[in-house]
């Protein structure tokens, strides 16, 4: 894997990031800071919460069909789960209502972490939709931020298109 990071002339830096990215994936925890108050990840154990909650998360959004999220002491303040199938992309409600949930937290000041299984496809397609919606990003330069900070992601290209339909229709 690390040779054809340095075939695709990936930046030292990016390959830091790659690597350890992919090393807290499976050794700890799976989760990623993309923006002010805004976390990317994948699904925790129980028994993870404490240590995710003393990053200062308060609200999670769970975007796994598959899992239910369980919290080992205090629960976030805020939870939603939406049920979107692994590789799949939200459909124009589910984004609406990801990005309702996270611009109300960050509204109250509360960090949010958005995860799916890996963290690779539906929560990274999420923290964009909410960038493009909130922030007035392009899909391109959401993705790219998000890439930036947790260079493990890789939303397939069906959920790519969803996303720019949706932007396309919050701009119409």
């Amino acid at each position: 894997m690390l040779a054809l990071l340095y075939r695709m002339s990936m930046p030292q830096h990016m390959i830091r990031s790659y690597v350890h990215s992919q090393l807290s994936r499976f050794f700890g925890l799976n989760i990623t800071q993309v923006a002010p108050l805004l976390y990317v990840g994948g699904e925790f154990r129980a028994n993870q919460w404490p240590q995710i909650a003393a990053m200062g998360i308060r609200a999670v959004l769970n975007l796994q069909a598959e899992r239910v999220d369980q919290f080992e002491g205090t629960p976030p303040e805020r939870k939603l789960h939406l049920l979107i199938p692994d590789f799949h992309p939200p459909t124009f409600r589910e984004f609406d209502t990801g990005v309702a949930f996270i611009a109300a937290a960050h509204a109250d000041h509360l960090p949010v972490f958005v995860h799916c299984h890996a963290g690779v496809g539906r929560a990274p397609l999420m923290a964009a939709a909410y960038l493009v919606a909130v922030h007035n990003f392009s899909t391109r330069n959401a993705l790219t931020l998000i890439r930036r900070a947790r260079p493990i992601i890789a939303p397939n290209p069906r959920q790519v298109i969803r996303l720019r339909e949706y932007e396309f229709r919050l701009r119409s």
